[in-house]
């Protein structure tokens, strides 16, 4: 730990003499562990005062990777500048080294909402298939949504609405004196938008993971932290860090060396 505690104190004066201004526990980083800004010619790296003091390092050094990133290619969507030939290999390696270190929890309870949802919607669809035999889930029901009047008509399209002073919400349609078949619609049409808003989610999850800049960070955080696992995993992309001449990476290995 005093070792570890050692490297921050002496990655922190490495920042600052590069004009990095580094807040570690001042702030909440915007929301995020770490937060890398550059303006006004400016840079700066915020640790949030959230992160445990055995992951300061880390989060410092995945930060530190961006504020490198950008230094040579300001739109961070190239890793040219440390990788000379970023082939297919070396590029699932860092997908690799990436995956290992999302939080599972949080990924896998995306997947287990959808789960839950996609069960919710086929027990609906079911039970409107013994109302409405020729319903199709891949096909809006114009009959059904002509039987819907306002404000009611609203909740095909939102889960709650707000009309002259009072809240419909699909939750609570069965209160409202709809027939069997618009209840069940209104319910499907909602369970719709909640799985279309998981698989956003999870979309924009796999497009932000699997960009450059986050797979260089956090293949330079792991390479520093836990240089064994990373080694055995990753060969390819470590060689290229092993025999760098890039001046951040030479102070990197100085400081882990």
């Amino acid at each position: 730990m005093a070792g570890e505690r050692n490297r921050v104190t002496e990655l922190k004066e490495y920042l600052s003499s590069l004009g990095i201004c580094i807040n570690i526990g001042k702030n909440k980083a915007r929301g995020h562990k770490g937060l890398f800004m550059h303006k006004f010619n400016s840079s700066r790296i915020d640790i949030s005062d959230d992160v445990e003091c055995d992951k300061i390092l880390s989060v410092i050094l995945h930060e530190f990777a961006h504020y490198i990133h950008h230094t040579y290619d300001k739109t961070l969507n190239s890793l040219d500048f440390i990788f000379d030939d970023y082939t297919d290999n070396l590029r699932e390696e860092l997908i690799k080294i990436t995956v290992n270190e999302i939080p599972k929890d949080f990924a896998q309870s995306l997947y287990n909402k959808k789960e839950s949802l996609n069960a919710e919607l086929k027990e609906l669809t079911s039970d409107m298939k013994k109302l409405c035999p020729d319903f199709k889930l891949s096909e809006r029901n114009k009959k059904i949504e002509k039987s819907i009047n306002y404000p009611f008509k609203y909740l095909l399209k939102y889960d709650r609405v707000k009309f002259m002073s009072r809240i419909y919400s699909v939750c609570e349609a069965g209160e409202y004196g709809l027939g069997d078949e618009a209840k069940l619609y209104l319910c499907i049409k909602s369970k719709q938008r909640a799985i279309k808003r998981i698989n956003s989610k999870i979309s924009r999850l796999n497009k932000y993971y699997n960009s450059p800049a986050e797979l260089f960070a956090r293949f330079l955080d792991a390479y520093y932290t836990k240089s064994e696992y990373t080694n055995l995993n990753a060969p390819l992309a470590c060689s290229y860090l092993k025999k760098s001449k890039n001046k951040y990476i030479e102070k990197l290995n100085c400081i882990f060396g």
